[in-house]
């Protein structure tokens, strides 16, 4: 097994582990409040900053598999040459994005370093370095697919991704049925 598999098997175990540790805090806390008029005062604060690394760190895998939304009934339109084009405005823009996310997520890490949640006690940075490892991760995979646009390396079926909305897929569906009776 090489070396990406494992680091995209360990981010997905640890978001899950986030996950379970988040439902286990919050539905815990429900329980004590509504139960035993008691709660857990650390769950509110640390659920917040584990459903925000969540939040990020799922873009991050949804991003590397291409499921984020398209505009795949419009790149269909043009030829090979077009998608490529396409694909090469979208990896750049998303890497523009990114550095944008990155350049402000850092400078809030470092605003926040100071600022001390009331209840974990844990610095805010801690919220703000999920946009910043998420972006740095999201930049990484535009820059390696624009490398392998730039040598050839994506295949026509590769060059749309992105999942339509579905809304549109449905359209489709309801268009599809019609047309066969």
């Amino acid at each position: 097994m090489d070396i990406q598999r494992l680091l995209i098997r360990g981010v997905e175990n640890l978001l899950i582990f986030g996950f379970v540790v988040m439902i286990v805090m919050v539905f815990g806390n429900v329980v004590l409040r509504y139960g035993f008029n008691s709660g857990i005062t650390v769950s509110e604060e640390a659920s917040r900053m584990i459903f925000v690394w969540l939040t990020f760190g799922g873009a991050f895998l949804v991003a590397r598999e291409g499921g984020h939304l398209g505009m795949n009934s419009v790149v269909a339109m043009f030829g090979t040459r077009g998608r490529w084009w396409c694909r090469l405005a979208a990896e750049v823009l998303s890497l523009f994005c990114m550095v944008l996310v990155v350049i402000g997520c850092w400078k809030q890490t470092l605003i926040n370093l100071d600022n001390i949640a009331p209840v974990t006690g844990l610095p805010l940075a801690v919220t703000y370095a999920a946009g910043l490892v998420c972006g740095i991760g999201i930049g990484a995979l535009n820059i390696l697919t624009i490398g392998r646009l730039a040598r050839g390396e994506i295949a026509d079926n590769e060059l749309m991704i992105g999942a339509e909305s579905e809304e549109l897929a449905a359209f489709e569906a309801s268009q599809a049925e019609k047309n066969r009776k």
